[in-house]
């Protein structure tokens, strides 16, 4: 009888007590469910805040672009004087921007009526320039229409919609945003130059994050998806069987939300809504929204409620012992014979041509020799004139190979850099042919010059654009994943080679900064800790900026120690710099092969700075245990 009750009482005791921390961690559960979810809408919601100013550096980046072509010279020789010649330079030109580029679809020309003058296609999956063979009219489309409103040298845009050939939708689908301006002439208006830029090549500029479940999706402002990994319910609007793909329907509370605010998060159905509104041109918008669905947020908690299940295992477990003694991640120039370059140039003159003897004397040059290089004949015939145009220049060394190369060869081709009579340099593309008599000895040899200065200069600022950050002067987020994701081959070929640190430099409460004393300021203090950084890193040390105020460093052939004594160095720097007064928080790793993993590493030691107290450096090694 008394052994029967013993085991009652340690049943009643035994049940009472896990029942109780059965209730407890069913509470503690909920709360780190909840924890761990509105994490993942705060993390979402700072990855949609940096697809924001990417936008904003991108609209900038995309003005710049429009002035520079608008007002390219080759477009104004065109548009004055349009001819086959003209029109080839600008095609040129257009193909430039295209390739360096890579986020525009079609550069356009217009006339005043609203047809097609001139068009370039570019394909971002081929890497293929296309020059269409018969041009459209576009005098009946809505933007044609909106364009003949806008101001001199006004920069206007059309909303996103289908990209359309001859009136009929293009396949497959790709979404498309105009942007135009007039083009002028001193005397008139006589066109308007129009950019297609290729929406999902932009998407994928703005939601990159090296967490996958962080891609952002873009809907527009009826609420259909216009960008999306999943292309089965894109453009809603205009695929009739994919209509029912709407946000308005799919989620009417975020929808609700959307309308009223401009940037937020919503639990919804079990499922996590980030959104955040960016405007186009006309006042119209683009949403940018972050979903996940419930098993992508248990999946992001499953650490947290395994380590939590663990415990309570552990408390149970230790509980029933007492109640006995009771009871788990980024053809070159097409060769031309030089008799078909020959001819042309004497046909239209807009090639500068010398023909030399056999020991380059000048014998006869053209009106466009002089005009390009400043020589007369007097000057030029009967001298090297070639040793003229390249004294000073590193291709008067290379000068003997050219006479080599036509020793086996009858045409060289290459660029050049010149200097005319005034000593001004110039780039030019340079073909020497060489005429041999029949025993195969050099006769003489014709030379043709042809200016791509401005070209060059074109292709140098578009370079700047692309790969540096306006702000800063540093390099940009693009060319900084070009840079991480070599250095991590580097690392995965010589795993014994010296280390490579990864660091992440973020101001500290940079916000109080642009509430407090304006977005001004703001911009100075980015650009002054951007100097200090360029300024006080070695040469071979790469620094970019990747966010607002957030940059980052890569230090080839360093230790984890060196790294944290020039890091130091480095917040100590900023920090009593002169000037508005600013601190950094820093986070740094050993780069592996794996680049996601190593930028997650980097970035929790970040956040362990931010939660120490800001102004300080932590490290987080690559061996270190992150989710």
């Amino acid at each position: 009888m008394r052994t029967k009750k013993s085991i009652i009482t340690l049943l009643i005791i035994s049940i009472t007590l896990s029942s109780a921390v059965g209730l407890y961690y069913l509470q503690r559960y909920q709360d780190v469910k909840t924890q761990s979810f509105n994490e993942s809408a705060k993390q979402a919601l700072h990855q949609l805040v940096y697809a924001e100013r990417d936008y904003n550096l991108l609209k900038s980046q995309l003005v710049s672009v429009m002035e520079l072509l608008s007002h390219s010279q080759s477009l104004v020789n065109f548009a004055s004087s349009p001819s086959n010649q003209t029109k080839n330079l600008l095609e040129e030109v257009w193909q430039s921007v295209l390739v360096n580029q890579k986020w525009y679809t079609q550069i356009h020309l217009l006339d005043i009526a609203g047809k097609e003058l001139v068009r370039v296609n570019y394909s971002s999956a081929t890497g293929e320039v296309m020059l269409p063979l018969h041009l459209q009219d576009r005098s009946e489309s809505s933007y044609y229409q909106f364009a003949q409103g806008l101001e001199h040298e006004e920069i206007g845009g059309w909303g996103i919609e289908l990209e359309t050939e001859h009136g009929e939708l293009t396949y497959p689908y790709k979404p498309v945003l105009r942007v135009f301006t007039p083009v002028e002439t001193p005397e008139k208006r006589v066109g308007y130059l129009v950019i297609n830029l290729d929406v999902w090549g932009l998407s994928s500029r703005l939601n990159f994050s090296p967490d996958y479940d962080f891609r952002s999706e873009v809907v527009n402002e009826s609420g259909y998806y216009i960008a999306s990994n999943n292309s089965s319910k894109l453009f809603g609007d205009s695929v009739p069987e994919r209509k029912s793909f709407n946000l308005k329907n799919l989620a009417p509370k975020t929808w609700d939300a959307i309308s009223r605010e401009q940037m937020g998060t919503v639990f919804e159905d079990g499922n996590l809504f980030a959104f955040n509104t960016v405007k186009l041109a006309n006042n119209q918008e683009m949403h940018l929204l972050i979903h996940l669905n419930e098993k992508q947020l248990l999946d992001r908690a499953e650490r947290d409620l395994n380590d939590l299940a663990h415990e309570e295992i552990i408390v149970l477990f230790t509980v029933l012992i007492f109640a006995f003694p009771f009871a788990y991640l980024v053809t070159h120039y097409r060769r031309r014979s030089l008799e078909s370059k020959l001819a042309r140039a004497a046909l239209n003159g807009m090639s500068a041509v010398m023909i030399s003897d056999k020991q380059h004397r000048a014998m006869m040059i053209n009106n466009e020799f002089e005009n390009m290089t400043g020589y007369s004949k007097n000057q030029v015939i009967g001298h090297n004139a070639l040793q003229l145009l390249l004294e000073n220049t590193e291709q008067v060394l290379s000068s003997e190979s050219i006479w080599q190369h036509l020793e086996q060869e009858e045409v060289w081709e290459g660029e050049v850099l010149c200097k005319n009579k005034l000593r001004i340099p110039f780039t030019a593309i340079m073909r020497v042919h060489a005429v041999k008599n029949n025993s195969g000895k050099v006769s003489y040899y014709i030379t043709s010059l042809v200016d791509i200065s401005v070209r060059k200069e074109l292709e140098v600022r578009l370079r700047f654009l692309s790969e540096r950050d306006a702000l800063s002067n540093l390099w940009n987020r693009r060319k900084f994943e070009e840079q991480l994701a070599y250095y991590s081959r580097l690392v995965e070929r010589y795993p014994n080679e010296a280390t490579t640190c990864l660091a992440l430099v973020d101001i500290d409460n940079f916000k109080r900064i642009n509430d407090e004393l304006g977005h001004d300021e703001g911009d100075r203090v980015i650009a002054r800790v951007a100097g200090l950084l360029q300024d006080s890193l070695r040469s071979t040390d790469f620094v970019a900026r990747v966010g607002g105020e957030e940059f980052a460093l890569l230090m080839p052939h360093t230790s984890l120690p060196e790294a944290k004594r020039v890091l130091d160095r480095l917040r100590i720097e900023i920090e009593l710099a002169a000037g508005t007064k600013v601190t950094v928080s820093v986070g740094f790793t050993d780069l592996t092969s794996n680049s996601t993993r190593s930028y997650k590493c980097a970035d929790v030691g970040l956040y362990e700075s931010k939660s120490s107290g800001r102004n300080t450096v932590s490290m987080c090694p690559s061996h270190a245990d992150v989710a």
